[in-house]
């Protein structure tokens, strides 16, 4: 019993007692006209509402009987549908287990069986569509997908799936499409938008690249090696911004974009390099120079110092690098000391500095002997300008990783 139901008998248990005081006579109860029965008022009430309550207990178990077994069909069919889903989600990740270890084929059959069963079921129609573009049914996988979207218009890996066939397709403004509305409904994700910045650079389109990878980077702030990397990356992709604005004749945007990605990454080597480049083709070699002697000095690549040296073979201002090329030959470690060495070698032979060249070169073990010997008999022959100079001077540059055969034009 209630509460409720405990509080109103009281409350006419109190009243019958009540009654019986006030009413001390006995009650006659006719059964028939010529039988009766004569009770006291009080066991009457008592007696009455003893059945009441006999009655409202009857009624209550009845009821409740009633709804247990209602509930009993309920919970059986629940749990009917309840097992034959988990025998579907155990039959789906089986068939989502065996696509991703490659076994296609059985996967394929597990989930034909499965949507035989439950053809509605959202993870099985996209995992399908998955199976047919591996196999190379794009048009088929497409249905599916579009099948998916229709039963749930934001499952967001239905849309990732469809804009990965449309790639295979190469329907990229569908896929662009796609890709912008995923990024609508979830802007705090990172995958949609380097999905769209992977298209614009294949396309080269990199001033929209550069717009989408500075939308990635605050995404990354709590990983910051990663955020390093894609940094590092908007560097580069600066880097290509100006190279092809300088294929295209504006050199002004093109110095622009490589100032951009030195600031953004100071390691950034291609900008440092074809910066100097640029400048120098304008006629600026003090900021040619500056610029690669920056470039050395934040990322240590020695094609800095051998543009610079390039810069400067007919030039008497050499003051400058000389002093840069001795302190980083003194504090080089024992890897790049002697690379070094031939480089400084090459520059003291080219300004005529033949006693400083063979100091050097007979002070220091050679770790490229012929090399090393090859610029010894040009000190002794006091020869700068014969071929034989020029062939080793240019197969040490070459040792730096990137010969630049001509300053101006950057290999990279």
């Amino acid at each position: 019993m209630s509460l409720k139901q405990i509080i109103v008998f009281l409350i006419f248990a109190l009243l019958s007692i009540y009654t019986a005081f006030l009413n001390p006579h006995d009650t006659v109860i006719h059964i028939t006209q010529n039988q009766s029965l004569k009770l006291p008022t009080v066991l009457l009430l008592l007696g009455s509402i003893l059945i009441g309550v006999i009655v409202t207990v009857f009624m209550f178990w009845t009821f409740n009987f009633k709804s247990a077994i209602a509930r009993w069909k309920i919970n059986f069919k629940n749990n009917r549908i309840a097992k034959k889903n988990s025998n579907i989600e155990t039959l789906f990740k089986k068939g989502e287990n065996l696509f991703i270890c490659g076994k296609t084929d059985k996967a394929k059959s597990i989930i034909e069986k499965l949507l035989d069963t439950s053809p509605e079921h959202v993870g099985a129609l996209n995992l399908m569509g998955r199976v047919l573009s591996s196999t190379g049914k794009p048009d088929q996988a497409e249905l599916l997908h579009k099948k998916v979207l229709t039963l749930e218009p934001q499952n967001i890996h239905a849309l990732f799936d469809l804009a990965d066939t449309y790639s295979k397709t190469g329907r990229q403004s569908e896929e662009i499409a796609l890709l912008q509305k995923m990024q609508a409904m979830n802007p705090g994700t990172i995958t949609p938008l380097i999905h769209l910045r992977d298209i614009y650079i294949k396309q080269e389109d990199w001033k929209k690249v550069c717009t989408l990878q500075k939308r990635v980077l605050p995404l990354l702030r709590e990983n910051n090696e990663e955020w390093k990397k894609e940094q590092a990356s908007l560097a580069q992709f600066f880097f290509e911004s100006g190279k092809k604005n300088l294929q295209a004749g504006n050199r002004d945007n093109a110095i622009s974009e490589f100032k951009q990605a030195i600031r953004t990454s100071e390691k950034c080597l291609p900008a440092y390099l074809s910066l100097g480049d640029t400048y120098l083709e304008s006629g600026k070699q003090k900021q040619a120079l500056k610029t690669w002697k920056t470039g050395f000095q934040k990322t240590g690549d020695k094609t800095c110092l051998v543009r610079s040296q390039i810069a400067l073979r007919e030039s008497d201002d050499y003051q400058d690098l000389m002093q840069t090329y001795e302190e980083s030959f003194e504090a080089a470690d024992q890897e790049d000391q002697p690379l070094l060495m031939l480089l400084l070698s090459t520059f003291y032979l080219e300004h005529g500095l033949e006693d400083k060249a063979r100091n050097l070169l007979e002070n220091n073990t050679p770790q490229h002997p012929l090399l090393h010997s090859l610029l010894l008999e040009n000190v002794q022959q006091s020869e700068k300008h014969g071929s034989q100079f020029e062939l080793t001077r240019d197969a040490i540059f070459a040792l730096t990783g990137e010969p630049p055969v001509a300053v101006g034009n950057s290999p990279h």
